[in-house]
């Protein structure tokens, strides 16, 4: 294996320490930037405060205070956030995690506050959106906060879970399909991360053990004919010994303490990082990777991972170029290099990926009509390159 860098090995560390839902990248002088995709829009905040948003906002989601599909000068540039809400204080915000047409304000006293779509009661309300952030309520002090395609779960301090929103596979884990607009505490102790994904979710406890619920068409929670699980329920990974979690559309994927990369589910775009003829993947199989993987990023069907010496590698959906592979059109691929070096972060969306240099530079590719990749046009782009933004990590 090759040797790090001392900055690409603090960074490294750093990420292995983090919970698979948080957003927020410390560096190790004691600056934080935060970078926070949701299905086709972004939130960021650089290292010296000042908070950016782009992308699709016909929910709201972008925070601006109306529902107008435009993001910027001409709808189509990054443009500065202004919270219209004067209870918020954006030097307070800890976190942004965003789910697939809303997002949530998390703040350093544990307060949160959501914007965007509602339909499902992911943000208190049954039905209907915000335009502007508002609080929501929660029972205890977050440590974590995961969203996925209409529900959200809730990590606490001392280790139990909450969830709440869309419930037509179980996904929520309170042993009913019906949507809650408040969150509900699950069977669930020590538990360390949490992943919500596209209609299921996992969690991993503190020994080891990776817990399910929702969704289980693709056998992600287990093999058989079960169409859901309404509560958690042990999924066998078969000794792996996880370090991070994380949940896709259809599929999941862990990263162990090794660095290798592990992933099954549903397989028709190469979305599990093999070749299984469209088959699904009932158990987990290692991604063929050069070098152990640092971090790990996942939505949707398309996967994104930074390997030890700094590159980033991608596999899954590349309907749009998302996988930044030089490659447009092509409906999946197998685990190919998009960036060659120096990459921190990597976060992706419904149909496009973010990633962040060391110099704080942001590269961007894939789907692009809601001009989520932020360069300021509407062109899909198949090359993972500047997209004339940075993170002032100098």
């Amino acid at each position: 294996m090759k040797a790090l860098h001392v900055f690409a090995l603090a960074i490294a560390l750093v990420l292995l320490a983090l919970p698979a839902s948080a957003t927020r990248y410390d560096l190790p002088d004691g600056r934080y930037f935060i970078l926070s995709l949701g299905g086709s829009f972004a939130y960021s905040r650089d290292t010296a405060g000042n908070f950016r948003v782009w992308g699709d906002n016909q929910y709201g989601q972008l925070g601006k205070g109306h529902f107008n599909n435009a993001s910027g000068i001409l709808g189509i540039y990054p443009s500065d956030f202004r919270t219209k809400n004067a209870e918020i204080d954006l030097s307070q915000v800890k976190d942004i995690v965003s789910g697939s047409n809303f997002s949530f304000f998390w703040m350093n006293d544990g307060t949160l506050y959501a914007v965007g779509n509602s339909d499902f009661g992911t943000l208190g309300k049954a039905e209907g959106s915000y335009s502007t952030h508002k609080q929501f309520y929660v029972p205890e002090k977050p440590a974590a906060l995961s969203c996925g395609f209409g529900h959200c779960l809730l990590l606490t301090e001392n280790g139990e879970v909450y969830g709440w929103g869309r419930n037509n596979k179980g996904q929520v884990g309170n042993g009913s399909r019906q949507k809650t607009t408040a969150p509900c505490k699950l069977p669930l102790q020590n538990i360390v991360q949490i992943a919500a994904g596209g209609q299921f979710s996992l969690a991993l406890d503190r020994e080891g053990r990776l817990w399910g619920w929702g969704d289980n068409e693709f056998s992600i929670l287990a093999p058989g004919s079960e169409a859901f699980f309404a509560t958690p329920v042990q999924v066998n990974t078969g000794g792996i010994e996880i370090a991070a979690i994380e949940a896709g559309g259809y599929h999941a994927a862990v990263l162990d303490k090794e660095g290798r990369v592990w992933a099954w589910g549903k397989n028709d775009v190469y979305q599990v990082g093999i070749e299984s003829r469209g088959k699904t993947v009932t158990a987990p199989v290692q991604v063929n990777l050069p070098l152990p993987a640092t971090s790990l990023s996942v939505y949707s069907s398309q996967n994104y991972a930074i390997l030890s010496d700094t590159s980033l590698w991608s596999w899954g959906n590349n309907g749009y170029g998302q996988l930044g592979q030089h490659l447009r059109g092509v409906v999946g691929g197998l685990p190919g290099q998009c960036v060659e070096r120096d990459v921190i972060v990597a976060e992706t969306g419904s149909m496009f990926a973010l990633c962040v240099l060391q110099d704080g530079t942001m590269m961007a590719a894939g789907f692009n009509n809601h001009a989520e990749l932020g360069d300021g046009s509407t062109g899909h782009r198949n090359t993972m390159s500047p997209n004339g933004m940075d993170l002032i990590l100098n």
